[in-house]
């Protein structure tokens, strides 16, 4: 059974245009949801790191510092939490999949709310907190919906160790996070995690990212309107043509040709 959790808004900011953050690191006593909306930012935060330009968003749960850098950026800040459940602990992980850095394969749902999120704040205030949580709720069940409905079936291990490994790469294998990270992440060496992923999956593990990595490739090609440079971008190939050289290498097509046979 899939379950669908709740947040509840606590409060939105929205930031044009600032040449830096106002601090370099913040500890959050609630989930903190940033979303980019021009620009771009380096984040880090436990053992993920990488860079959130437009359309990302960055999810940091509580009591986990995030640290943040940027030379240029717009952005949304919502601070919430979960009502469906009292605490993380109680998520496993098939439940609750979202963490570190998302996005929407619908960006022109995302873009649309972004601009209802910055009129909002001409509503009777009485209204506002309401309508930025039933926004915020609308963003959330989407992305939840979108990662229920991804094609690839995550694997799932009892070994604690491949498990972790496993959830690192089912959240960032499309954002190119590298196999080392990983394993380092994981406790092991990046051939110790090879081996123990083989004998369990009979697939290595960056056989099985650049799987998940094109799965993410063909939903954006089918469900967004993003330059194949900006899809290449948000999953981690160099540039587009590094992108269309390993899509064509698996599928024996190229990704225009796919996006045009394909889009609903």
């Amino acid at each position: 059974m899939t379950h669908f959790h709740e947040p509840e808004l606590r409060y939105h900011v929205y930031v044009k245009d600032a040449e830096h953050f106002q601090k370099t690191h913040d500890t959050y006593d609630h989930w903190a949801l940033f979303i980019v909306e021009d620009g771009g930012f380096d984040y880090r935060m436990g053992d993920q790191s990488g860079r959130a330009v437009k359309g990302d968003m960055v999810l940091c749960p509580p009591d986990m510092t995030f640290y943040r850098h940027t030379t240029g950026l717009s952005f949304h800040l919502m601070g919430f939490q979960w009502t469906s459940l009292s605490s993380l602990d109680e998520l496993g992980l098939s439940d609750f999949p979202i963490t570190g850095k998302v996005r929407l394969l619908n960006n022109k749902r995302l873009e649309s709310t972004l601009s209802l999120f910055r009129d909002a704040n001409e509503l009777n205030m009485s209204l506002v907190l309401d309508y930025k949580n039933h926004l915020l709720r609308d963003l959330i069940y989407i992305l939840q919906i979108e990662k229920f409905n991804q094609r690839m079936p995550p694997l799932i291990s009892e070994d604690p160790t491949l498990q972790r490994a496993l959830y690192m790469l089912q959240q960032q294998a499309e954002f190119g996070i590298p196999l080392k990270t990983i394993a380092a992440a994981a406790g092991l060496s990046q051939v110790q995690l090879t081996r123990l992923f083989k004998h369990e999956f009979r697939i290595t593990p960056s056989a099985y990212a650049a799987n998940l990595r094109m799965d993410k490739v063909k939903l954006l090609l089918v469900h967004s309107s993003l330059t194949l440079a900006q899809i290449a971008e948000h999953c981690g190939f160099t540039d587009e043509h590094h992108l269309s050289k390993s899509f064509k290498k698996l599928f024996a097509i190229n990704p225009s040709a796919y996006r045009k046979t394909h889009k609903v």
